[in-house]
């Protein structure tokens, strides 16, 4: 019997937790307004989960670059020649398509990422179909996630976000640096993945978009933008309006972010 709720009333730390220590297998189902996820579970860990569907679709591999088109259409072959208890996953480690660390590495992020974002619902419809699992030429992760893990990372972001959106209410804001950098910014020592998003800040491209371009969360981007925010470095603001043209078309007037600028940010951030 198919087990139904609202995660209002029951959270989803909760229900993952119920799931962890009862060792379920089956796939969960959530909606909240359009949005949609869909979640397997083996034995109380997590095999799969996919925001889209797309992401159910084996293609999701070669766009997280664990294998090309050519190693994907062999393993697909092979697949129909294999037994029905056997899935893409199998394959691929079996034929060794993928190592299995990259592989488990690559899908476990995109798959954490996922889940993560669903901890910010208020509210969704759920529904537990039992021992229901995924197609064989779904995604699923090589070695199955821990739900304890999820369950604590997922909290940290949601406290950790309330305090960023505080700042940066929305994905869709803008981000571009302050002519004179505040007195903050002295000693900012910049790590890898910040200096991805400190070269994607020009002044018209949204949040989402440096996510994007960055192939980081947005949480992520979010995070480090705040950083940002608090040494002095830049601020943020909502899109332009687009500006009426003749012919009935707009056209955006984004923000023109000097190189110069740019260039003596990085040098004085290089030379603290």
């Amino acid at each position: 019997m198919a087990l139904v709720g609202n995660i209002r009333d029951f959270g989803l730390s909760d229900f993952l937790y119920l799931v962890d220590r009862g060792y379920k297998t089956g796939g969960l189902h959530l909606s909240h307004g359009e949005e949609t996820a869909l979640l397997f579970f083996e034995r109380g860990k997590l095999v799969m989960a996919a925001r889209k569907p797309e992401d159910q679709h084996p293609d999701l591999l070669v766009r997280l670059g664990i294998l090309n088109e050519a190693q994907l259409a062999q393993a697909r072959a092979s697949l129909a020649n294999r037994d029905n208890g056997t899935t893409l996953t199998d394959v691929i480690i079996e034929e060794n398509l993928a190592a299995k660390e990259q592989f488990q590495g690559a899908l476990q992020s995109f798959t954490e990422e996922a889940v993560y974002g669903l901890f910010g619902w208020p509210e969704g419809e759920f529904l537990f179909e039992q021992n229901q699992r995924p197609a064989r030429e779904a995604p699923v992760i090589p070695t199955p996630i821990s739900v304890d893990h999820l369950i604590m990372e997922g909290v940290r972001r949601i406290d950790e976000w309330g305090r960023i959106k505080d700042r940066i209410p929305s994905t869709d804001m803008v981000v571009r640096f302050l002519d004179q950098p505040g007195e903050r910014a002295k000693g900012v020592k910049l790590a890898a993945e910040e200096w991805r998003v400190f070269a994607r800040i020009n002044g018209r491209d949204t949040l989402a978009e440096i996510a994007r371009k960055t192939n980081l969360s947005e949480f992520d981007v979010c995070r480090i933008v705040y950083g940002f925010l608090t040494a002095g470095l830049v601020e943020v603001m909502r899109q332009p309006r687009p500006l009426p043209v003749k012919g009935g078309a707009t056209v955006a007037d984004p923000p023109r972010v000097k190189r110069s600028l740019v260039n003596r940010i990085i040098n004085r951030i290089k030379g603290m």
